[in-house]
Formats: structure tokens, C-alpha cells, sequence
């Protein structure tokens, strides 16, 4: 009966401690003790109460052991314990993991072909980085960080980059350069397509005149110039669709978009590519609406002149005419105007402030491959409103006119559709007699003059060329 008794008999015997405090690893404790038909996971967890250190037994640690054992250490113990049963243990720290000696096995090759290929993988990664180069290469017109992005693909979309899987691009900006790192090869693919994107940008020098003219004077120009443009081209009569313009309001601001008309056609339907906008009949109130057209930029000339005799008739009058370079792509913007002083009052006192009264003016030029120039225009008149003065000060009267258009390199394009309107007060009579008191009333009369003006954009591009062409090459 004695031998289905599991009995256990613990003698600790303790050693002397070492210096410091410090304990032999042998010399924890003896134990002695006899196991019969006990379950093997049962008595590792003994072994390991006895030394004090955690234990993880993996699942197929499993089974029954018989065993007799008399005054020896614990860890004796248990690799007796281990070796006898087919099972392996990995000490890590303060913890002491038991496996299968097949899993262990298993662990063990796993672990080796791991590190071989790790070692095959630095092999070949100093091969290939005895094969790199380093170069620096210079971005002349671009932004060399949108030249770093396409180098380095784009993760998120699954854009596949240039560089090699341990190449390197770093960005200089101060000098706008990428310090490439790769192998011969990858950078000369880099440098190549580098030299597809950096290429100097077209320069377009926008030309403005901006005019304010009577809608009369507005619906005979646009009228002219469209004939005239027509036969110049075409050298046949070409019917042209006249625009309109979209007018909304909301408060003190009045917002007018000239809208894009019809192309030019003539009869047998042959159509004309160009987007020719032309004065069209408008509802009663509106008055005379340009929308767009477009003239030729070899009466440039002409076009000074006429607008100059026009100004000294009364009939226009030449607010601003700036030029300005941009380069492809890039918005050139002019601002013209003055601020406004006014005072308000407070608790503090009378202060002065200023109400902006600007003329702005931003066109973005796009060269197309025929040589066209797709213009994004957009213009705006901010004015300040004093009959209309708040505790904040004057409202000011926004207007505004976009359009985008395609014209020829040189020529000229007219954008209208910010308009205004004035009230003044005029007499007339009979000379000398209407000065005569009490008889003044039968010879002289008195009335309200409404004049109704349109703001006029005349856009002139001209595509520079680059006299250094041959240089760069």
C-alpha cells in the first residue's frame, strides 16, 4: 500500500550564506523525495516552489513519472526529472520554461535558419552598400521636396519609388539639392527622371489695363472688337454669341461673375475654338453687359491710343496699367487702392480707424502646348460705404469678377461685369434768364442724371522667351 502513497519528504539542509549576503545557486536547498505514478506538471511545480523561480510549462508537457531521489539539489532534481521524460527547459531571467524535446527541437531550427538568413541578409546588405554611391544632385526649378516624394514612392497609394530598398535620399534645402545614396544604377534612373520634371518654367508677362467706362461706350467696343477680330483670323464673317453676366447680392456685398459664352461659328458649322463672349440683350435695369471678348495684341498700340482718346473725352477713365512677370502656373496679383480714415467713438475716446478701399487684380497664366495661354482671372473693387456708417464704421461694398479663359500668346482678353451706378443732380435753362429771381422757376429746370459704369479688364500675356535658351542647353 505504501508504494500508491505518494510520500515527500523535504529536508532543507542550509549552507552558509556567501559575502554579501549572496546565496550559492547549489547550495538553496536538498531535497529528498520519493514520487509514485505522480502527474510530472505536479512535481515541476514542487522542484520550482523549492527554488523560487517561476515556472511555464507548455502544453505538451504531459504525463505520469515514478521516481526516488535522496538528498539533492533542485535543480538536480529536476534535470533528472527533465532528461528521464523527454523534455527540455530554457532558463530566461527568473523564469524557467519546460518544453517537449521535439518542440525544442523544433524552436532550436527554427531559430537557427532565422539567424542564418539574417546573416545572408547583412551579407548582402554590405555587398550592395559596397556597391553604392553618393551623389548630390542639384533641383534648378522644382520644389525638391515634391522631387523627394516621388523618389520615395508613396506608401499610402502603393506608389512604388526609385530608391533601392536601403538607398537614401536626404533633402538640402538651403540649397534645394538631394544627397542621393544608392547604387550606380538607381541614380542615374533618379537623375533621369529628375531631368524630365526640372525644366525651366515658361515666364508670361501680364500686361493690365483697368478701366472704368459708361455701359454705352462698354456694349459699341465689344461690338467692334469682335468683328474685327473675327475677320482678321478667319477672314470670313464669323457669328458670335453673345454672354451675360450672373449677378447675385446679399447685403452690401454684390457679387458679379462673367460667364463663359459660346464659341464663334460660322454658317456650315464650322466652329471656332476660342471662347468669344459678346454684349447680349439684358433685362431692363441691368444695363449694357460685356461678359468677355477677345482682341489682338498687335493693336496694343492702338488699343493705348483709342483708350487714351477715350479717357480725354470723358468717356472711360484709366485706372491702373501694371505689368507683371510670373512664371507658369504661379498667380500674379495686383492691389491698388488707399485706406480710408474715419473716427469712431467709445468709452475711451475718439479714435481713428481705416476702412480699405482696394482695386485687386490676380490672374494665374497656364501655357498650353500649342502655345495658348489658359488665363484664371479674378478681380476684385472694395469700396467703402459712408452713407452707410455703423457703430463699427462705413460697410464696404465688395464686387467681384472671376473667369477663366483661352487666348492666344499676345492677344488680348476684355473682362467685364463689376458694375456701379451714380446719382448726380443737374440744371439747365435759359441763360440770364434763369438767374432772375421770382422768373427763375419758368427757365430753369432741374433733374436727376443715373450713369451706370463698368469696371473693363484688358489682359494682354505674352509668353517670354528665354533668351538663355541656348546657354542651357
Amino acid at each position: 500500500m505504501c508504494k500508491n502513497i505518494i510520500t515527500l519528504l523535504f529536508i532543507i539542509l542550509m549552507l552558509p550564506m556567501l559575502s554579501f549576503g549572496q546565496v550559492s545557486k547549489k547550495s538553496i536547498s536538498k531535497v529528498s523525495f520519493d514520487f509514485m505514478d505522480a502527474d510530472i506538471r505536479n512535481v515541476l511545480r514542487v522542484l520550482t516552489d523549492i527554488s523560487g523561480k517561476n515556472i511555464v510549462l507548455s502544453d505538451d508537457v504531459k504525463g505520469k513519472i515514478t521516481i526516488k531521489l535522496d538528498n539533492v539539489s533542485w535543480d538536480e532534481a529536476m534535470d533528472i526529472v527533465i532528461k528521464n521524460n523527454d523534455l527540455a527547459k530554457i532558463e530566461e531571467e527568473n523564469v524557467i520554461r519546460v518544453v517537449s524535446a521535439k518542440k525544442f527541437g523544433d524552436e532550436k531550427e527554427k531559430d537557427r535558419k532565422e539567424r542564418l538568413e539574417f546573416l545572408k541578409e547583412k551579407e548582402m546588405r554590405q555587398k550592395l552598400e559596397e556597391d553604392f554611391v553618393q551623389e548630390t544632385v542639384f533641383i534648378n526649378y522644382v520644389d525638391v521636396a515634391e522631387v523627394e516624394k516621388v523618389i520615395r514612392g508613396d506608401e499610402s497609394k502603393k506608389v512604388k519609388g526609385l530608391l533601392s530598398a536601403n538607398g537614401s535620399a536626404t533633402v538640402v534645402k538651403w540649397t534645394n539639392a538631394l544627397i542621393l545614396k544608392d547604387t550606380k544604377e538607381n541614380i542615374d534612373e533618379i537623375k533621369k527622371r529628375i531631368r524630365e520634371h526640372d525644366v525651366k518654367p515658361a515666364q508670361v508677362q501680364i500686361e493690365a489695363r483697368i478701366v472704368q467706362a459708361r455701359s454705352t461706350f462698354i456694349r459699341d467696343l465689344g461690338v467692334q472688337w469682335g468683328a474685327r477680330y473675327a475677320s482678321r483670323v478667319l477672314g470670313k464673317d464669323v457669328e458670335l454669341t453673345g454672354g451675360r453676366t450672373a449677378e447675385s447680392s446679399t447685403g452690401t456685398t454684390n457679387t458679379y461673375t462673367a460667364t463663359t459664352g459660346q464659341a464663334g461659328q460660322r454658317a456650315g458649322g464650322f466652329n471656332y475654338p476660342y471662347n468669344v463672349n459678346l454684349p447680349a440683350a439684358v433685362a431692363e435695369g441691368s444695363g449694357g453687359v460685356l461678359g468677355i471678348f477677345i482682341g489682338s495684341a498687335r493693336d496694343s498700340l492702338n488699343i493705348d491710343v483709342q483708350l487714351s482718346a477715350l479717357e480725354s473725352d470723358g468717356k472711360l477713365k484709366i485706372i491702373s496699367h501694371p505689368k507683371i512677370v510670373t512664371s507658369d502656373n504661379k498667380p500674379a496679383k495686383i492691389n491698388q487702392g488707399k485706406q480710408i480714415p474715419y473716427q469712431t467713438v467709445s468709452q475711451s475716446g475718439t479714435q481713428t480707424q481705416f476702412a480699405d478701399a482696394v482695386l485687386g487684380l490676380e490672374v494665374t497664366p497656364q501655357v498650353t502646348k500649342d502655345g495658348n495661354v489658359r488665363l484664371k482671372i479674378k478681380t476684385t473693387k472694395d469700396s467703402a460705404d459712408f452713407d452707410n456708417l455703423t457703430v463699427a464704421g462705413p460697410t464696404i461694398d465688395k464686387r467681384e469678377a472671376v473667369t477663366e479663359i483661352i487666348i492666344k500668346d499676345g492677344e488680348t482678353a476684355v473682362i467685364g461685369g463689376i458694375y456701379e451706378s451714380t446719382e448726380n443732380w443737374s440744371d439747365s435753362g435759359v441763360p440770364f434768364l434763369n438767374k432772375i429771381p421770382l422768373l427763375r422757376w419758368l427757365f430753369d429746370r432741374e433733374y436727376k442724371k443715373r450713369e451706370k459704369s463698368e469696371l473693363l479688364l484688358f489682359i494682354t500675356p505674352v509668353i517670354l522667351k528665354n533668351l538663355y535658351a541656348e546657354g542651357d542647353k
